[in-house]
C-alpha cells in the first residue's frame, strides 16, 4: 500500500467518502457488527479516562465521524479533525452541538495544535494502514498533543490471524487484510518508546478480528520539546 495514494490522499473526493461511510452503515453484516464492537469499546474507555468539561478531546482522523456521538457521551470538549475536508462534511450530524467545537482540517503527522492541549486523543482505523516510519511519526505527534490519555487501534500481526486470513482468501479472493498488521510485542515496544503506558488492550473480537483498541496513558517525565504547534 502506498501511503499518499492509498491513505493520506483516497478519502479527500465526495465518492470516496461516500463509499467508507455506507461501508459501516450499509455494508456487510461484519462491518456493521465491528464498529457496533468498537462503539461500546470506546465508551467504556473513556468511561475509565474520567475526563471533564474543562478537558478537551481530540479524534483524529475523525473520518465520517461513525464515533462522533460516543465521544459527545463524555464531558469534555471534543474537536474532530481530518485530512478529508469530504470526510468532515459527512461527519457534521454525527457530533451535534452540544460541547462539540468544531472540524480542522490538518495531516496527523504534523497538526497546527497546541502542544498538551487534549486530555485525550483517538486515532482509530489509521495504524493498520501505516509502515513503521510512519507509524512513529503519528505517536511522536500524538504524544506532543495529548497531556494525558490517548486511545488508539492497531491490527494485530499472530499466527491464527495469518490462518484466518489464508482460509478468508482461499473462500473469498477478493479479500484484501489490513496492508500493516503488526505482532502485539512491537506495537508495545513502539507505543513504550513514544512515553506511553499501556493501560487496557480491548479485542474487537477475539480471532475474528485482527483489531485491538487500546488505552495509553501518557508518562510523566515523557520531554516534549516541539515548539511547532500554533493552533489551540
Amino acid at each position: 500500500m502506498e501511503y499518499e495514494r492509498d491513505t493520506k490522499n483516497a478519502y479527500r473526493n465526495k465518492a470516496k467518502a461516500g463509499a467508507y461511510l455506507d461501508q459501516y452503515t450499509k455494508g456487510t453484516r461484519w462491518a456493521r457488527f465491528t464498529m457496533w464492537r468498537q462503539r461500546g469499546l470506546i465508551e467504556r474507555i473513556l468511561d475509565r479516562c474520567d475526563l471533564t468539561a474543562s478537558d478537551r478531546l481530540l479524534d483524529i482522523p475523525c473520518g465520517t465521524g461513525l464515533i462522533g456521538r460516543i465521544l459527545l457521551n463524555n464531558p469534555a470538549r471534543v474537536i474532530g479533525s481530518d485530512i478529508s475536508i469530504e470526510m468532515m462534511d459527512l461527519a457534521r450530524s454525527e457530533y451535534g452541538e452540544n460541547r462539540f467545537h468544531g472540524f480542522v482540517q490538518a495531516d496527523i503527522t504534523a497538526t497546527p495544535f497546541v502542544r498538551e492541549s487534549f486530555a485525550c486523543v483517538v486515532v482509530l482505523a489509521l495504524m493498520h494502514r501505516l509502515h513503521e516510519r510512519l507509524r512513529r511519526e503519528v505517536l511522536s505527534e500524538v504524544a506532543s498533543l495529548s497531556s494525558r490519555y490517548v486511545i488508539m487501534s492497531y491490527s494485530v500481526d499472530s499466527r491464527s490471524q495469518r490462518v484466518k486470513q489464508r482460509v478468508l482468501k482461499t473462500l473469498r479472493p477478493s479479500h484484501i487484510p489490513a496492508p500493516s498488521s503488526v505482532p502485539l510485542p512491537e506495537i508495545l515496544r513502539e507505543i513504550g518508546s513514544h512515553g506511553f503506558t499501556v493501560l487496557s488492550i480491548s479485542h474487537i473480537a477475539h480471532f475474528l478480528s485482527a483489531k485491538v483498541v487500546l488505552l495509553l496513558e501518557k508518562n510523566a517525565q515523557r520531554d516534549l520539546s516541539d515548539g511547532g504547534h500554533q493552533l489551540g
